[in-house]
This record gives structure tokens, sequence and C-alpha cells, in this order.
């Protein structure tokens, strides 16, 4: 099993800061929950949930510690079936509590609502795992001081509406990490062949530089993700608060396409992935 762990840190920060943006009255804060769950063809739901902060408040270990949500009920069904989820505490999450599913899997083509209760307050959503699609071919181009670009190609379904999002991870490594410009909508090459090349995005927003290509020798893999509509939006207007937090140039006033109903932000998403292996020459 290949797990959708690497969507935390980045992400999640992003909406912890974004979901509080700075006011012209700073005093006006607005507590929400922050949702990030998510539901992989043959795998089980995976849910964090924690809260934000003050566009002002200190940010260190300790106020992490304390935006993290233990004590929610959260639930998960297909309409058929129905699930409560266990919190547990995993160190290789962020935040390391989630709560996860042991008997509900994700199918593909199926629909899934969400359903968090805490503290007098409910937050829902839905999604759908989508239909499977897949890279055409994948290779590697040269760039200075034995560095390589990598490059796919998807030859995207005649009259079919896909979204697609793109990571990546060295196979040494646990975890996968979304590249830059991670998230593809159709609309401009639907029925057509796209070749795009892929930068490796950084690890988390903390990271003050990161080197967009590979080494020669890395053992790369790509996961190439089909994600419903309400995905790609909450995905892709993220990115944009990324590019546009890197500019001092461009403000910041776009409010996250969360599908989360209720006083909360982020995302309940559904995924069905393909993988693809390739040695860095």
């Amino acid at each position: 099993m290949i797990s959708f762990r690497y969507f935390y840190v980045a992400p999640v920060l992003l909406c912890l800061f974004c979901a509080c943006k700075k006011e012209k009255n700073p005093g006006l804060y607005k507590p929400l929950f922050v949702v990030e769950g998510w539901i992989e063809k043959d795998d089980f739901p995976y849910v964090t949930l924690t809260h934000n902060l003050p566009f002002f408040a200190a940010v260190d270990s300790a106020q992490l510690a304390e935006i993290i949500i233990r004590y929610a009920k959260v639930t998960v069904s297909d309409g058929l079936e129905t699930e409560v989820l266990t919190g547990t505490v995993d160190q290789q999450f962020f935040p390391y509590f989630v709560y996860r599913g042991t008997s509900l899997k994700g199918k593909s083509g199926h629909k899934y609502s969400l359903k968090v209760e805490y503290a007098g307050n409910t937050l829902t959503a839905e999604t759908e795992i989508p239909n499977p699609v897949s890279l055409d071919s994948l290779w590697f181009s040269s760039r200075p001081k034995d560095t390589r670009q990598l490059n796919v190609r998807i030859v995207d379904a005649v009259n079919e509406k896909n979204y697609y999002r793109l990571s990546t991870k060295l196979e040494k490594e646990s975890t996968y990490t979304p590249t830059m410009l991670a998230n593809q909508d159709d609309s401009f090459f639907n029925g057509k062949t796209i070749v795009l090349q892929v930068n490796r995005g950084v690890a988390n927003n903390l990271s003050s530089k990161q080197d967009p290509y590979f080494q020669v020798g890395d053992d790369v893999i790509v996961k190439l993700s089909a994600i419903p509509a309400t995905g790609y939006d909450f995905w892709n207007s993220l990115q944009d608060e990324i590019l546009n937090g890197s500019n001092p140039l461009i403000s910041s006033a776009k409010a996250l396409k969360t599908n989360i109903k209720g006083p909360g932000v982020g995302i309940w998403c559904g995924y069905h992935s393909s993988y693809y292996r390739l040695l860095a020459k």
C-alpha cells in the first residue's frame, strides 16, 4: 500500500495560514476547522483535523501540537457501508494524528461522504473516485551538472473530462511530493497529446530552495492521480496561493475552493492513481 502521506506538510500549513489571511482589521479572527481527507482506490479513508490560527499568532512546535483535534467523530460512508474512523498517532503524517479506516475501501466510480462531529460542530463533504488515467510515456532529458529533467506525455481521452495530479518520490523515500504545477485540467487539451516538463516540488513550505531536477542515478517513482473536479479546484487554488505567496508583487486575497461544508476549510478527495518507475540516466 502506498499512502497519500505526502500531502501534509505544505498543504496543511498553507491551509492554516490561508484560512486566516491578514485582514484590514487583524482583530477579526474567525476560528475554522482545517480538514484534509482522502480515499484512494483499494485503500482505506484517512482524515486529519486541525484548527486555524490568528494571522499574528506565534507558530512553534507547542502551538502546532495544540491545533490538532484528537477527539472528533469522523464517519465515512459509500451509501451502503458506513465506518467510524479510528484516531491514532502516526509520526509519518503531519499533523501526526490521523483518523483512518480499517474496513471500507475505495472503489472506482463510487461516491463517498464524510461527516466530522466535534464540540457541537458538524462538517460534511462528498467526493468520488474517478476512472483511471495513465501516462503514455516518460523520460529524462539532460541538464547541466549531471542533473536530469523529467518529462511525461499524456494522451487525453476524447470527450471525457479529466483532472490530473502529479507527484514524485525517490525509491528510497517514504513519501510523495506534488510536483510544481502538479494539477492539470484537460480543458485545453481534451482528446489531444500533451507533453509536460516535470519539476520537483518543495517538500514543505519551510524549504527556501529546491532543485527542480533529479540527479543521475536517482530511482524515481512517478504517481499520476485522477481526481474529481472538487479536488482539482481545491489543489489548484492552493497551488495559486503557493505561487502568489512567493511573489512579493502579488497580493493573495482569494479563498481556497474548499468542498467542506460547515465551519471549516480543506478537502475531502477521491484518487485513482497509477505508478511509474524510471532510473535517471
